[in-house]
C-alpha cells in the first residue's frame, strides 16, 4: 500500500512540473513592446552672413530694453503683471505642482485610523472554536479601532518613475510659461513697431499733404494766368482729397493697434488713448557664433517638449513594473473585541505585520496593451519634439535670411527714394516754368509718394525682424538639458 502511494506521488510530479512550467511561462510580458522614434539632438543651419557675430549676442531676458523706449518698458511690465494668457499658464503650473507632490507623497509610508462598530447576531457556526455556551446566536455588539500602516517597497521603480514623469511635466508646464511669456512679449514688440511705423507713413502723408496743397495753389494761381485750365484744378483737388482718405484710413489703422496693445497688456480699451507715439531706436544686430550649437537649449517650447518626451519614458517605465510582482508592507495596531465594553482593555489588543504581495497572471493582455500605448506616447512625444526642433530651425534660417538681404534692399530703395526727390524738384521747377504740364508733376509726386512709403516700410521690417529674430532665438531663454535617451525601452 505504501509502494502504491509512492508511486502515485511519482506519477503527479511530471504533470505537477509541467503545469509550474506552463504557469510560469504564461504570465504578462512586455517583450516585442519598444519606440521606435529618435530625438534630433543637433541642428544645421546654412552659413549665412547676416550680421556681424559675437559670442553674446543671444536675447537676454529683458530683451525690448535695448529699444530704449520707456513707454514700451511700462507695456512690457503691465503685460507680465495683468495678462490673462501668463496667469492661465500659471494656474497649469500650479496644476503640475500639485501632481508632482501626489506621485511624491504616493512613495512614503501611509497610517490611518480606522474605527468600527457594529450591533447584530453572532454565528453559532462561525468563530473557531465555537463562541461559549450562550453566545452563539445572540446579538452582540462588536468594535475596532487600530491604526493601520502600508508601505509600498518598490522594488521595480514604479513609484519612482511616476515622480519622474509627474516632475517631467511640471518641468514642461513651466516651460509652457517661458513659451506664452515669450509670445507675449514679441507680439507687444512687433505691434509696438507696426504703431512706430503707422507714425511715420503719417508724417510722409503729412508731407505729401503740404505738397499736393502747395501744387494746388500753384494752379490757382496758374489758372487765373490762363496757364491752366479748370482740368488740372480739378487733378489737384482729387489728388489732395486722395491724401485725405489716406490719413483718415490710417488714422483708423492707428487706433485699432492702440486697442490691439491695451489688450495685450492687460488693460482695458480706454486706456488706448494713453499710448502716445513710439521711440525706438534699433540696436545693433549681431548673430550669436554658436547658433547651431545652442538653438535647442534657448528656446522655450522645446524644452517643454523634451520634458514632455521625459515625462513619457516616466510613464512607460511605471508600465513596465507593472509586471513584476508588487510587494507592500502592511501592519496594525489596536484593539478588537467582541462588546464594546471590551474594547479598550488590554486583552482585546491585536496587531500584525506582514508583506501583501501581487503578481499578474493572466490579464488578458491588458498590461501589454497598456505598456504598449506609454511606448505609442513616447514615438509620439518625440516626433513632436523633432516637428519643433524643424519649425525652429526653419524660423531661424528664415528670419537670418531675410534680414541679409535687408540691407542690400535698402540701399536700393534710398537711391530710388533720392532719385525721386529730384525728379520731383526738377518736374516742379519745370510746371512753375510752364515748361511742363501738371500731369508731369503729379506723376512725380505720385513717384515720390510710393519711395517714400518704401522707404518708412523698410524702416518697419527692421524693427519687426529684430523682434522675430529675438523670438526665433527664444528670447532670453536657456535650460542646460541633458540629452535624451530614449533606447533603453
Amino acid at each position: 500500500m505504501k509502494t502504491a502511494s509512492l508511486f502515485q506521488l511519482s506519477s503527479l510530479r511530471l504533470p505537477l512540473c509541467a503545469a509550474m512550467t506552463a504557469l510560469l511561462g504564461a504570465c504578462a510580458s512586455y517583450q516585442g513592446i519598444a519606440p521606435g522614434a529618435k530625438a534630433i539632438e543637433q541642428v544645421n543651419l546654412p552659413a549665412i552672413q547676416a550680421a556681424q557675430q559675437t559670442q553674446d549676442a543671444w536675447p537676454h531676458e529683458d530683451w525690448w530694453r535695448a529699444f530704449g523706449d520707456a513707454q514700451l518698458d511700462r507695456l512690457m511690465n503691465q503685460a507680465l503683471t495683468n495678462s490673462p494668457s501668463l496667469a492661465l499658464a500659471q494656474s497649469r503650473i500650479a496644476r503640475a505642482q500639485a501632481a508632482s507632490s501626489l506621485a511624491n507623497a504616493g512613495s512614503g509610508p501611509q497610517a490611518t485610523l480606522n474605527t468600527d462598530a457594529s450591533y447584530g447576531r453572532q454565528s453559532e457556526n462561525y468563530v473557531m472554536p465555537k463562541p461559549p455556551l450562550g453566545k452563539g446566536g445572540e446579538y452582540v455588539s462588536t468594535g475596532r479601532a487600530a491604526i493601520d500602516f502600508g508601505l509600498d517597497l518598490d522594488l521595480w521603480g514604479r513609484n519612482a518613475a511616476l515622480i519622474r514623469a509627474a516632475n517631467a511635466q511640471l518641468d514642461a508646464s513651466r516651460y509652457d510659461h517661458d513659451a506664452a511669456r515669450l509670445a507675449l512679449t514679441t507680439s507687444i514688440a512687433r505691434s509696438y513697431a507696426q504703431l512706430a511705423a503707422q507714425y511715420e507713413l503719417q508724417d510722409v502723408l503729412l508731407a505729401t499733404q503740404k505738397q499736393r496743397q502747395s501744387i494746388r495753389t500753384l494752379t490757382d494761381q496758374r489758372i487765373k494766368s490762363g496757364l491752366d485750365t479748370r482740368v488740372e484744378q480739378k487733378q489737384a483737388e482729387s489728388s489732395e482729397a486722395s491724401i485725405r482718405a489716406d490719413l483718415a484710413q490710417l488714422n483708423t489703422s492707428m487706433e485699432a493697434t492702440r486697442l490691439q496693445l491695451a489688450a495685450l497688456s492687460g488693460q482695458m480699451p480706454t486706456a488706448a488713448r494713453e499710448i502716445g507715439r513710439p521711440a525706438l531706436s534699433a540696436p545693433a544686430y549681431a548673430v550669436p557664433q554658436n547658433l547651431p550649437l545652442d538653438l535647442l537649449a534657448r528656446r522655450p517650447e522645446l524644452a517643454a517638449q523634451r520634458a514632455r518626451i521625459l515625462a513619457a519614458l516616466g510613464d512607460a517605465d511605471a508600465a513596465k513594473a507593472q509586471f513584476y510582482p508588487n510587494i507592500n508592507l502592511t501592519a496594525f495596531l489596536g484593539f478588537q473585541a467582541i462588546g464594546l465594553n471590551n474594547l479598550l482593555s488590554a486583552g482585546s489588543m491585536v496587531s500584525g505585520i506582514g508583506p501583501a504581495i501581487h503578481l499578474p497572471l493572466f490579464d488578458s493582455g491588458h498590461l501589454r496593451a497598456n505598456y504598449a500605448g506609454k511606448v505609442a506616447d513616447i514615438d509620439g512625444a518625440i516626433a513632436q519634439y523633432n516637428q519643433s526642433v524643424l519649425t525652429a530651425a526653419q524660423d531661424v534660417a528664415e528670419q537670418l535670411t531675410r534680414i541679409a538681404a535687408l540691407s542690400t534692399e535698402e540701399e536700393a530703395t534710398q537711391a530710388a527714394l533720392a532719385a525721386s526727390e529730384e525728379a520731383y524738384r526738377v518736374a516742379m521747377l519745370r510746371y512753375r516754368g510752364g515748361l511742363s504740364p501738371y500731369l508731369t508733376a503729379l506723376t512725380v509726386e505720385t513717384q515720390l509718394l510710393a519711395q517714400r512709403r518704401a522707404a518708412a516700410d523698410l524702416r518697419a521690417r527692421r524693427l519687426d525682424l529684430q523682434v522675430a529674430l529675438v523670438r526665433a532665438l527664444g528670447g532670453g531663454f536657456h535650460d542646460n538639458a541633458a540629452p535624451l535617451a530614449t533606447n533603453k525601452h
